[in-house]
């Protein structure tokens, strides 16, 4: 990938979007049949004129799961292809190289949920989750992809990940 744009920055929004989505209504739904809360989700679907019926929640988490792991393909696949020279040069000892490495980690752990997910929710009767899927999927997923994401964030900004290739200049090589 030497001379190019990064791919990597490019593919990672929608897997992260998925991510938080599959998660966000994974919570509501819980929280649309948990009698402590069903009240306030009624009241708030009304109050805020949303039409989806809370039923519908696990079709629609089940199905951004899907897309998570659709997009996360493209994700892991360049996030490898950047990150192979930087351990290929520096090995496993460079903290730029330890925080890819535990980057793409966190990001490995979150795509298995969602794959665990996806593959439990697949034969249940309306995708319906159980407090296991909901765990994953916004208990774990959701805080864990966050926080890859600084860490994808400081790559690029702290250690200069794929910063200058491709610009023409004579700007020191990231990679």
């Amino acid at each position: 990938m030497a001379g190019k744009h990064p791919k990597h920055p490019a593919t990672v929004h929608f897997p992260l979007t998925f991510t938080f989505l599959t998660g966000a209504l994974d919570a509501l739904y819980l929280a649309s049949v948990t009698p402590a809360t069903a009240g306030f989700v009624t009241t708030a679907f009304k109050t805020l004129d949303i039409a989806i019926p809370t039923s519908l929640l696990p079709t629609l988490s089940y199905y951004s799961t899907i897309l998570t792991l659709i997009t996360a393909i493209p994700a892991v696949i360049s996030g490898a292809l950047e990150l192979q020279p930087v351990i290929a040069r520096d090995g496993f000892g460079s903290k730029k190289a330890q925080t890819g490495v535990l980057h793409a980690l966190i990001n490995d752990i979150t795509v298995f949920g969602a794959a665990y997910n996806w593959w439990v929710r697949r034969t249940t009767t309306g995708f319906v989750p159980d407090t296991t899927n909901v765990a994953i999927s916004a208990a774990l997923a959701v805080p864990a992809s966050f926080f890859a994401a600084y860490l994808g964030g400081q790559l690029v900004y702290q250690y200069g990940m794929g910063v200058g290739r491709g610009s023409g200049s004579n700007a020191k090589k990231a990679q």
